[in-house]
């Protein structure tokens, strides 16, 4: 753009125009033309920038998604070089800028999202964060066989386009209000605003807010953490197969997980915390199992809760007094939906409904308390019937 817009200002000085007797200054319109070659320059640049940055959140989603960890960290100074089990490298550096940037306003953030169990890329701009669709409606999956890496690029009249393809093709990119993006061109800048070392993880935050948790060294998956309350909370939810992962569904008191929705029978007690029904002890056993009523209202009494998105998932990082934390995604819940026996509908995926192993009896139901996630907030008074619902299970270990 800026090689034409140069050329055809050549051109009209060098054409012999005689309007008058007085001399011609010419330097404002050449300040002009320099100034846009250098903002098109700087945004050549951040595009170089943030291209990479997609490809190593890519890289990041699938090395979450594979429980691959760090082996080995080199502090550059103003990021890391990280090399990981599998033998791959990656190199990631701060965003130059710290809060410039913050929520997408420089640049859409283009980010993942997970959704009913896979990976989907969103961009966030002005503080709006939306699915990325192909020209057919359809979100654009980050893994699998179908996978897409965006790239951007910047039109001729300095609006964002991306590209599905590997750069065959690009569309505009699109705002919430269906306008399309300007680019802004601040040299340097990287959807990294933060990337430390946080004991056992390599922690980084992109301009979004989004939190990255990459573990250094192999580790559990479930981890016992200690929040300062009367039991340790785990670090995942039951049925997670990564840290990137929000687990499984389960009927009350199906300690198998094998029960059909809309046909099971609860188990006639009111107390299943670490006995033959409890899924938690019977799927991990090593004393684990799930947490009471009492330990549920404890946990939101004296812990801190703040809504996050953490390794793609939406939810509610939870944290103690003394500065542990842990991660509830949100997860919906399961409910009977028409069709074969055992179809499910699962609801109300923008809150988190977790068991607890309490339960008690009125007309002839069944009603278990329930930990309800929603917001930055939490309530355990919450109680539903027993035989008909799935929800997320977060297992506890006594002290």
């Amino acid at each position: 753009m800026t090689h034409y817009l140069k050329s055809f200002v050549m051109l009209l000085l060098s054409f012999p125009f005689i309007v008058s007797c007085e001399s011609y200054d010419d330097k404002d319109l050449w300040d002009a033309v320099n100034s846009l070659d250098d903002r098109v320059t700087s945004i050549e640049k951040q595009l170089e920038t943030l291209n990479g940055d997609i490809q190593t959140v890519s890289t990041l989603v699938e090395l979450l998604r594979t429980r691959t960890y760090v082996t080995k960290v080199t502090d550059k100074g103003d990021g890391y070089d990280l090399l990981f089990s599998d033998g791959s490298r990656i190199s990631i550096s701060n965003g130059k800028d710290g809060d410039d940037g913050k929520d997408g306003q420089d640049a859409p953030v283009i980010n993942v999202r997970l959704s009913n169990g896979k990976y989907y890329w969103v961009q966030t701009y002005n503080g709006q964060t939306t699915w990325l669709l192909d020209t057919y409606g359809n979100k654009i999956p980050v893994s699998g066989k179908d996978a897409v890496t965006p790239l951007l690029k910047v039109d001729s009249d300095g609006y964002w386009i991306i590209s599905y393809d590997d750069g065959k093709s690009y569309s505009t990119m699109i705002d919430e209000k269906g306008n399309a993006v300007k680019a802004s061109g601040d040299d340097g800048d990287s959807y990294f605003d933060i990337v430390e070392v946080d004991g056992e993880n390599l922690h980084l935050i992109l301009k979004d807010g989004t939190e990255l948790f990459i573990p250094i060294g192999e580790q559990p998956l479930y981890k016992a953490v200690d929040l300062g309350v009367s039991v340790r909370w785990a670090s995942v939810n039951l049925g997670a197969t990564s840290d990137a992962d929000a687990g499984e569904l389960y009927l009350w008191g199906d300690a198998d997980n094998t029960g059909v929705v809309g046909w099971y029978e609860a188990p006639d007690v009111d107390n299943i915390c670490g006995t033959m029904y409890d899924p938690a002890r019977v799927m991990l056993g090593d004393s684990w199992r799930m947490p009471s009523q009492s330990e549920c209202a404890e946990l939101i009494r004296d812990c801190d809760w703040e809504k996050a998105t953490v390794n793609g998932m939406n939810g509610v990082k939870v944290t103690g007094d003394n500065g542990n934390s842990i991660f509830f995604p949100t997860t919906g819940y399961g409910i009977p939906q028409d069709g074969p026996a055992g179809s499910m509908e699962i609801t109300d995926t923008n809150s988190g409904y977790y068991w607890s192993g309490e339960s008690y009896n009125e007309n002839s139901w069944r009603y278990a308390y329930v930990l309800l996630v929603s917001g930055n907030s939490a309530n355990s008074n919450a109680s539903w019937i027993a035989n008909m619902v799935k929800m997320a299970i977060r297992p506890v270990k006594d002290k």
